[in-house]
């Protein structure tokens, strides 16, 4: 059995079972407290009720979008805009052996949820969740398989305006299809192949 690690301890605002309807947020519980990170729970410090936990191996997404009303909620309820947002799995309290997946939230300084982030996504098994390739993207990513990575080039020869292919760039990066070089990693390499395919 491995032995539980602390990671990082942080002073954050939470909600641990956000009610949320589609990107709306009908919760506004949010707590100040303690977050412990360790190498297998989220440990969240509820005051009175002890410790809340949720186990790294039952979260199944993190970092959804956060949408405006959700940052302008989080602002007004504990002074800070920037959110977290954690999809897990948790023992259902209506049937005995089923789960029920529930959300919680998380609000704090940019660089600690910047952080949060970062660590929690590859301890979760789950690289950043992107969104999907558009045209440019495939475009841009086609054109650095076949070695012009200059950005002035590539915007003459596919005709799209330079802040498109910037955040398409950004996307590929994020999406570990290429390094900041252009170079295509692995990732990208088998993109190109199920493109091509």
């Amino acid at each position: 059995m491995a032995e539980e690690q602390g990671i990082a301890k942080v002073d954050l605002s939470y909600i641990t079972k956000a009610v949320m309807m589609g990107n709306s947020l009908y919760s506004n519980d949010w707590q100040k407290g303690v977050l412990y990170l360790t190498n297998m729970n989220l440990w969240f410090s509820m005051g009175q009720q002890g410790w809340s936990t949720i186990p790294l191996k039952n979260i199944t997404m993190i970092g959804r979008e956060v949408t405006d009303a959700l940052r302008a909620k989080a602002q007004k309820a504990t002074g800070t805009s920037n959110v977290l947002i954690i999809d897990y799995m948790h023992p259902s309290s209506i049937s005995q052996g089923s789960s029920a997946s529930s959300i919680a939230l998380l609000a704090g300084p940019e660089p600690v949820i910047n952080t949060l982030k970062a660590y929690l996504l590859p301890m979760c098994g789950q690289a950043p969740r992107a969104r999907s390739l558009n045209e440019i993207d495939k475009k841009l990513l086609y054109m650095f398989y076949t070695g012009v990575t200059e950005l002035q080039k590539i915007n003459f020869l596919i005709g799209a305006d330079m802040d498109t292919l910037t955040n398409s760039f950004e996307n590929l990066k994020e999406q570990q299809l290429c390094d900041s070089s252009g170079s295509l990693t692995t990732r990208g390499m088998q993109k190109i192949k199920e493109m091509m395919g």
